[in-house]
Formats: structure tokens, sequence, C-alpha cells
């Protein structure tokens, strides 16, 4: 039986899939529930100093944040009937599974559910995507959730 479990989110189908999956299990477990969302920066740092002359980056990781928040916003919504907190955490140069690894050490959860997006590819082949890293390093039981 879980007590805690911890769901990181983005604004993907399999996102959903993984919020719907983790607060099934939270209802059926009596669990508390962390929804969190990791606001990654580094994204905006992809191409160097190209994307610092295209935009202002307080203003952009600004709208990242906003955007995590209005995500947790609607995620909370869901959360009826179980016990819910989320969570907005900042990768600061880290990567989002090490974030999230750490976040779910810290509140000592059992259950990590993440969304598995089944992307392909050299950056996949040679990085992992965030779920696979977070299965290896996780201390928690991982829950990879694919699109269904």
């Amino acid at each position: 039986m879980y007590k805690k479990i911890l769901v990181a989110i983005d604004d993907s189908a399999t996102s959903r899939g993984a919020l719907a999956e983790a607060l099934h299990i939270a209802r059926t477990s009596k669990a508390k529930i962390y929804i969190a969302h990791v606001a990654d920066e580094t994204i905006l740092n992809l191409h160097g100093h190209a994307m610092a002359s295209a935009v202002n980056l307080d203003d952009a990781v600004a709208n990242l944040t906003q955007a995590g928040r209005k995500l947790l916003e609607q995620a909370m919504a869901n959360a009826t009937d179980v016990e819910a907190e989320s969570l907005l955490l900042e990768a600061s140069n880290r990567r989002v599974s090490e974030v999230i690894a750490d976040k779910s050490k810290e509140l000592g959860v059992d259950l990590i559910v993440i969304g598995r997006h089944g992307q392909r590819g050299l950056a996949t082949l040679i990085l992992g995507s965030v779920a696979e890293q977070l299965a290896k390093m996780a201390d928690a039981s991982v829950l990879l959730v694919r699109k269904h």
C-alpha cells in the first residue's frame, strides 16, 4: 500500500494519463499525492547565446514559471477526494530527472508516476528520456505510464 505518491507532469497527453493513473492509485490506497512540475529553463539555452539575443531570458523564465503554475492549478482541479499538494520545482541547470528524484527522496515518497513519451532518436539514445533516467536513479518505485 502506498502512503506518498509523486506524479511528475508536463503539458502532454502521456502526462495527463500519468496524472489520472496516480490519482486512481492515491484514491484506492488513501495515499497523499504530490503533483509536481519542473520548470526547465535549460531549454532556453539550447543554442547558447542565440536565444539570449532573441528573447529576454528573465521574461522567458517568468513565462515558464507562470505556465507551470497554470498546469499545476489544472491538475489540482482533478485531485478531488484525495489529499494533494502541488509542487513547482526549478531545474536550475540540473537534469529534470535529478530534480524529481531528489524531491521524491526529500518527501519520502514510495511511488513516482511519470508519463513515458516513447520517443526515439539520437538525443534519447544518448541521454535517455527523463522517465528512463528517473527509473534508474530514484530511490522509490517508478511507474512509467504510456499513452493509451
